[in-house]
């Protein structure tokens, strides 16, 4: 999404113990974009991504650990695999990328991108009336 949304819609069902076992989550920013998600850890579904776009679209299986994704073009069909780094080391490849942000400034990390997230997901706990013991 080009921006953090403006609207989130979400609701959850809880485990016995407490656990946010299934939810859905729906955002949509200023520019119209939405993004739909849906979570649960009753049912075994995949760990896929998919980001619809006007040309075509984008698919990450095993996501958030893929190690390569696949672009359709909408046109003719076309696909191509983009294939990058190794599922294993995908937190590591996070602690480096923070570890040379913080030494050094450089690095990947966004933290408006960071914030807008936080806040998002702070908005979707709010909503499901979740609270951690500190709060």
């Amino acid at each position: 999404m080009q921006s953090k949304p403006d609207v989130i819609l979400t609701t959850a069902n809880y485990f016995e113990t407490g656990v946010d076992e299934t939810s859905g989550i729906i955002l949509k920013n200023p520019e119209g974009e939405m993004a739909v998600i849906a979570l649960t850890m009753r049912a075994k579904q995949p760990k896929r991504g998919v980001v619809a776009c006007e040309k075509g679209y984008i698919e990450v299986d095993v996501y958030p650990r893929a190690d390569k994704a696949k672009i359709v073009w909408s046109e003719d069909g076309r696909e191509e695999i983009i294939e990058a780094g190794a599922s294993e080391d995908a937190l590591l490849y996070e602690a480096q990328d923070m570890e040379d942000y913080i030494l050094n400034g450089t690095g990947e990390k966004n933290l408006g991108l960071v914030r807008d997230v936080m806040a998002t997901l702070s908005s979707v706990r709010d909503q499901w009336g979740m609270k951690y013991p500190f709060e």
